[in-house]
């Protein structure tokens, strides 16, 4: 209960900035868009590279037979990390300039002055060879994560267990490198380097996340998906009915998706707002931005 009311007050609280602020929401929208556009090309092309040029489907056809045959395929090892690296880079700077433009406008909300849509991505703008620079770094860490959790040799438990252990390593070690991207003229890897720092300095060295806006958005998403199992379920037979309920859940998930997005994008900015001036956002309780860390051990 403690865990779930902590997460409604953090809810509220950064809904009431996005209430203030509704252009805020066209931030993730936009990223989601171009996310999708961008994969569709990506896949598309590597499709057509294959489908139009015979070279590569013997080249891909040989390293095939050769797995096959037990002895393994470098050649398609490293195919497959090339792209998953570059898939990982395009989505990751997609999400991340427009993550960056809405720290810097949520930043300027919090701190009382006016923003907008295009403030954010002016911010965006001025920092693209950080953004860059951060998701050549984070596709390079999430394709060691991905070998290391499809890891065959030896069973993958092992790997499956480093992969998890790494992720959230990487995950609470960047928790503010957006923030202090959208914040600071700073290159990729000292925005690691300050994210880590800020962190270390104001929660301690040992430090895990503690519940946050993923409850909420998490229960509101399995709600709908129940209800829309339910009613489909008892509509099946009515054909133009289901194919709406089926669109109204879609819809619902997406909007869910949004604000989830959006409400986290402004949760990170008021952290480190305390975390880098020691100062609460005026929208937001002290206690639930000094107990966004906790240390490992401690009572949630």
């Amino acid at each position: 209960m403690d865990v779930f009311s902590r997460s409604w007050s953090l809810f509220k609280s950064s809904w009431s900035v996005v209430r203030s602020e509704p252009s805020l929401l066209w931030f993730p929208v936009l990223s989601a868009l171009l996310v999708i556009i961008a994969s569709v090309v990506f896949f598309g092309l590597l499709g057509a590279l294959f489908v139009l040029n015979p070279d590569v489907q013997r080249t891909l056809v040989d390293a095939a037979q050769t797995a096959e045959g037990g002895e393994g395929s470098p050649l398609l090892t490293l195919i497959g990390i090339a792209v998953l690296f570059v898939y990982y880079l395009i989505v990751g700077a997609i999400a991340t300039y427009f993550a960056t433009g809405m720290a810097g406008a949520a930043l300027r909300k919090l701190d009382g002055q006016d923003t907008s849509f295009g403030e954010g991505i002016r911010i965006a703008n001025s920092r693209l060879g950080a953004i860059l620079g951060f998701s050549v770094i984070a596709a390079t860490v999430g394709v060691i994560l991905s070998m290391l959790r499809n890891n065959r040799e030896g069973g993958n438990t092992a790997g499956a267990i480093l992969a998890a252990i790494g992720g959230l390593a990487w995950n609470v070690a960047t928790f503010l490198v957006v923030p202090v991207i959208a914040d600071r003229s700073v290159n990729a890897i000292g925005a690691i380097k300050e994210s880590a720092l800020l962190l270390r300095k104001t929660w301690g060295e040992q430090l895990v996340g503690s519940g946050g806006l993923g409850l909420i958005f998490g229960l509101a998403s399995a709600v709908v998906v129940m209800l829309t199992v339910l009613l489909l379920v008892v509509v099946s037979d009515i054909a133009g009915l289901f194919w709406i309920l089926l669109g109204l859940s879609v819809t619902t998930l997406i909007v869910l998706a949004v604000l989830n997005s959006t409400l986290s994008g402004i949760y990170k900015a008021a952290v480190y707002r305390y975390a880098a001036q020691r100062q609460v956002a005026p929208q937001f309780d002290a206690t639930l931005i000094e107990g966004a860390f906790r240390l490992k051990g401690a009572a949630a």
